[in-house]
């Protein structure tokens, strides 16, 4: 799976102009509307000697550039809170000033638009002759939440031109559909030991507000901020010993999984990527995992890490799960020297199950969703195949509620093949479902058309999606980038996102057992906008003579055929270059009953 996504990613950049899609621009209607969680305190421990520190108690350390406007937009320094989203302003060590930024009130529709707010050390700080060594960490605490705005912190050698050292991306979205404001307060650590030179000229420390999607500058909703607040701004030393994990993966050549049928077990790889922040090399550094208090453990090799450096280490044997049952996984990092911040390099346990049908990439921790607006969306996850099976269903879960579907909404899922160069190939999909009160906050199965053989050794691409507004899917993790994709109708572009749709292959063999009274079933137009030709499968329990018809809106004819369909799959190539752009729809009539889809001509 790592080599086919690599090449994936490669030609859809040239033919499909691939790109990533989550987060998207959250809308004003997706604000968080509860009232703010409870936040947890918790800091760090600090292990080293610090140089330099503000507490913000004398505003004139700091220089501020609103942009050009007027108060309360902006950086500002004072002990009261002046935003509309937290009364209390931050929890800080210090207590006292805080630097806090604001930027309107978006309910009163009150935000700036095209500004960058920056807050600049006023004096440059000579790091090397306080510290004696480039070997140090800036440390401050922060609160707030992100919305669809950049909050950076870069550094200058001149206080003219500014580098990027790091920024809140990695904190989730803050909405009615899910995402958490940052913890009261939350310690930032950025460690400057690979960017400063033991020579390093003094340094400007800046902190920066901005949208994060500059292309849509003039929408309103890019320009929200729940506010960000600084306090307690350190340089501190870098401890001798501090093995940080980064970053840690786990699965089965790219994937993981969080169910998985036992028909679908594959050997599953453990990870971990390590920063070495502290300024002694780390020798005999190893990544080590227990499952189930030791039905299997497993180390990696040892390898030595320098001051600085950062590696990435691995089991060196691979766990492969014997039986049905739930797996805990418990790793730990162990080296030579005692760690002087452990909390660092702590890696949380793993759990997953091994089932008799379900195969799932979410985690089952719903906390979002993901939708399209008012556009018609596709949305799913990567699955690769280890021995060949046949499925008949799709598991999805549909949320409800103030921000949910609204019962009536027409739904479908499909199942796409992944081919060598790196392309969708539309291989199956379901009947249209209309979303029922019971079906919303529910795993549901929905059928497909047929019984669809999936094959070893090939990546299926499973989704859900509708052509109509509103429709949303749920969504529960993480997932790594290129291994769950977002179809937007709109432009009939694939794009990646991070939240992991809960869309499920289930390999249950008694779907479908008691079969549709209707002879024939019949696919969705696809592709759909059609430009050119389009296909529309049609699966008979028979074979039959059937007639097509295509009308337009008005429901004048614009063609009609009559067709004799063989038994099983059928597919009817549907003509476009004759029609005018518009909404069609397609009616497929036997003796019997007569089946309608809708094929958009652009």
């Amino acid at each position: 799976m790592k080599n086919l996504l690599l090449s994936a990613c490669i030609i859809f950049t040239a033919s499909l102009i691939w790109s990533q899609k989550a987060p998207r621009i959250i809308s004003l209607e997706e604000l968080i509307t509860i009232e703010k969680p409870s936040l947890e305190t918790g800091l760090l421990k600090d292990e080293g000697i610090t140089i330099w520190s503000d507490d913000f108690s004398d505003e004139n350390t700091w220089t501020i550039d609103n942009s050009g406007q007027a108060a309360d937009y902006g950086w500002n320094i004072n002990a009261v809170s002046d935003g509309w989203y937290s009364t209390n302003g931050i929890n800080s060590t210090s207590g006292g000033n805080y630097a806090e930024l604001v930027n309107g009130d978006p309910f009163e529709e009150t935000q700036a638009l095209d500004v960058v707010y920056t807050l600049t050390t006023s004096a440059p700080i000579d790091v090397i002759a306080l510290a004696g060594t480039n070997q140090v960490t800036l440390e401050f605490e922060q609160f707030g939440a992100r919305f669809n705005d950049l909050q950076q912190i870069l550094y200058s050698t001149d206080g003219i031109t500014f580098t990027p050292i790091g920024d809140n991306l990695d904190k989730p979205v803050l909405s009615a559909s899910g995402g958490s404001a940052y913890a009261n307060p939350d310690l930032k650590q950025i460690n400057l030991g690979t960017l400063l030179t033991p020579t390093n000229q003094p340094i400007w420390l800046q902190f920066s507000w901005t949208t994060n999607y500059p292309g849509s500058a003039e929408n309103p909703n890019v320009w929200v901020t729940y506010g960000w607040y600084i306090d307690d701004v350190r340089l501190v030393t870098n401890p001798g010993n501090d093995l940080e994990v980064t970053d840690t993966f786990w699965g089965t050549e790219g994937l993981n999984y969080f169910q998985i049928p036992i028909t679908q077990v594959a050997p599953i790889d453990f990870e971990a990527v390590l920063f070495n922040g502290g300024v002694t090399a780390q020798t005999n550094v190893a990544l080590n995992a227990e499952v189930n208090g030791g039905v299997f453990t497993g180390s990696s090799d040892p390898i030595t890490i320098g001051s600085l450096g950062i590696d990435t280490i691995g089991l060196s044997t691979q766990f492969t799960p014997d039986a049905i049952g739930n797996y805990t996984v418990v790793q730990s990092i162990t080296a030579d020297s005692l760690d002087d911040v452990p909390s660092n390099n702590e890696i949380a346990n793993i759990s997953f199950s091994v089932v008799d049908y379900i195969y799932a990439r979410d985690n089952n921790d719903v906390g979002g969703s993901t939708s399209n607006g008012t556009d018609g969306f596709e949305a799913g996850n990567l699955f690769d195949i280890w021995a060949d099976q046949t499925l008949k269903g799709i598991d999805v879960r549909i949320p409800g509620g103030t921000n949910g579907v609204t019962a009536g909404t027409e739904f479908f899922v499909k199942i796409y093949s992944l081919d060598t160069e790196g392309e969708f190939i539309y291989e199956n999909e379901s009947d249209p479902v209309l979303v029922t009160q019971q079906m919303l906050n529910t795993s549901q199965t929905i059928e497909l058309l047929f019984p669809t053989d999936l094959f070893a050794n090939t990546t299926y691409l499973a989704v859900v999606g509708s052509y109509e507004e509103g429709f949303r899917v749920s969504t529960a993790g993480a997932s790594d980038p290129q291994t769950s994709f977002f179809l937007d109708l709109a432009d009939n572009t694939w794009y990646y996102q991070t939240g992991t749709p809960f869309v499920r292959l289930n390999f249950d063999p008694t779907i479908g057992l008691q079969e549709n009274s209707s002879s024939f079933k019949v696919g969705n137009v696809f592709p759909n906008p059609v430009d050119g030709e389009a296909t529309l499968k049609v699966f008979m329990n028979n074979a039959q003579q059937m007639s097509l018809t295509i009308t337009d809106l008005s429901g004048r004819i614009v063609y009609s055929e009559n067709k004799t369909l063989q038994q099983g799959e059928n597919n009817i190539v549907l003509d476009s270059k004759n029609l005018n752009s518009g909404i069609y729809t397609v009616l497929l009539n036997s003796r019997l009953n007569t089946i309608s889809r809708k094929m958009v001509v652009k």
